[in-house]
């Protein structure tokens, strides 16, 4: 069952805030991707220095 707003401010005081979302998320977008992927790095270095302690070799 929808609602209808009683006030079109509603309506505009929603897409305003929908567009801030929007555009935050953009202007972050590229360190998000930068600890995405520092973090693969880091995860990826941790996992080949466990196999090497379980394989036997020098860590």
């Amino acid at each position: 069952m929808a609602t209808k707003s009683k006030s079109d401010w509603g309506n505009i005081f929603s897409l305003f805030s929908i567009c801030i979302a929007i555009v935050s998320i953009g202007y972050c977008f590229p360190y998000i991707l930068g600890i995405i992927e520092s973090g693969w790095e880091r995860s990826s270095r941790a996992i080949a220095y466990f196999t090497r302690i379980i394989r036997g070799g020098t860590a």
